[in-house]
């Protein structure tokens, strides 16, 4: 039986990927005089930024500065383009939200974003009062695509893996679920870039076009049910 929605935020909720990766290539430019290749960005998509920059350090061989500081150069980058453009909301995700909440189910956000960030967005969205659990993959050792972050969630929900479902826009968020033997609903975002959602159950393009009941139908055919 479906209990629980776990939602990602980045690319699902709110639409920040393209500001994310345009603060990130500013901050290479900026410092490194290095162009960074939206193809290569895409790996990181659903990931945390703490395996972003390690994987960017190693790979560009940075050794004047560590995965944190490069990660507090490109925040305050970040910091200046969301004052400016903002994070614009994913359409008919917080709609969606409450009216889940409405059916009566416990409702949670599994990011890899850093908690004060989430509820930021949660808050602007005007959603906070809906979510039970608040789980951040930042506060987790392994990022997605390991299935430690939605293991979290369903623990703090206090549900099993098998009553819940989640919503995701990546590659690496989907292959989490599945890796949490979680059924997934994978929403094609097309500012998230070219994803695999292979992970993914079912794929919807659009919010305003699915309901509570799609879900039920998702959760109920991962397990082979009617």
């Amino acid at each position: 039986m479906l209990k629980a929605v776990i939602f990602d935020m980045d690319g699902v909720l709110v639409d920040s990927e393209a500001l994310h990766y345009k603060s990130n290539s500013i901050t290479m430019k900026k410092y490194f005089d290095i162009d960074l290749d939206y193809e290569y960005y895409m790996q990181f998509i659903g990931s945390t930024v703490s395996y972003l920059w390690n994987t960017i350090k190693e790979d560009f061989h940075i050794t004047e500065y560590s995965a944190e500081e490069l990660n507090q150069m490109n925040d305050e980058i970040l910091e200046q383009l969301v004052e400016a453009e903002g994070y614009p909301p994913v359409k008919g995700a917080a709609e969606f939200v409450r009216e889940l909440r409405k059916h009566g189910y416990l409702i949670a956000v599994a990011s890899s974003s850093k908690r004060f960030k989430i509820m930021d967005n949660l808050a602007m969205l005007g959603i906070s009062d809906c979510f039970d659990a608040v789980v951040s993959g930042a506060e987790l050792e392994r990022p997605k695509p390991f299935p430690d972050i939605f293991l979290r969630t369903v623990e703090a929900l206090g549900v099993l893996p098998e009553e819940c479902i989640v919503i995701e826009d990546s590659e690496n968020g989907t292959n989490a679920a599945a890796a949490a033997n979680i059924p997934c609903a994978g929403f094609i975002n097309p500012n998230s870039g070219n994803q695999s959602l292979s992970g993914a159950d079912y794929l919807f393009e659009d919010f305003v076009a699915i309901d509570e009941a799609f879900l039920r139908m998702v959760h109920a055919h991962h397990f082979g049910e009617p």
